[in-house]
């Protein structure tokens, strides 16, 4: 349900209704918005930014591209919090855009990259990358529940 109330998209959203909570959205490529809607999130007594998750190119209702000053804004605001910065590139990463993963054309890293659609060249796959420090994970700790078969 979380990947549901991170899209903002009530279409998607009322069959599961209520949604989690903990997701704010704000405009896309909007600085002053994003500034404003994370000083929103953080008000009151123990709230605090964990991630930004964006993705460096929109597909759904035109095609909108992520904008360099925006990703870095991104960037550094999760810097300044402690916080995750994460990209969705499902649908744009595994060389869609021009460049095997499409935030290499804002030149912005995240800490976080969730990919599928293309990874799996037809055949229903993702994956989670993450830096070094992102990662939480040990070997052995969390393998997979699509293993098992001819493919995996």
């Amino acid at each position: 349900l979380a990947t549901i109330a991170a899209t903002g998209q009530p279409k998607y959203q009322e069959p599961f209704l209520p949604m989690p909570d903990g997701f704010v959205h704000t405009p896309y490529n909007d600085i002053d918005a994003l500034r404003k809607t994370l000083e929103a999130a953080e008000e009151g007594v123990g709230k605090r930014l964990a991630a930004i998750l964006l993705e460096p190119l929109q597909g759904e209702g035109g095609i909108t591209p992520g904008d360099r000053a925006f990703f870095q804004a991104a960037r550094d605001l999760c810097d300044e919090r402690g916080a995750l910065l994460m990209f969705d590139e499902v649908q744009v990463g595994v060389g869609r855009t021009g460049t095997f993963w499409a935030h290499e054309q804002l030149g912005v890293q995240p800490d976080v990259l969730s990919c599928a659609k293309a990874l799996g060249g037809g055949v229903p796959i993702g994956a989670m990358l993450c830096s070094d420090e992102a990662n939480v994970f040990i070997p052995g700790e969390h393998a997979t529940t699509y293993g098992g078969n001819f493919l995996a």
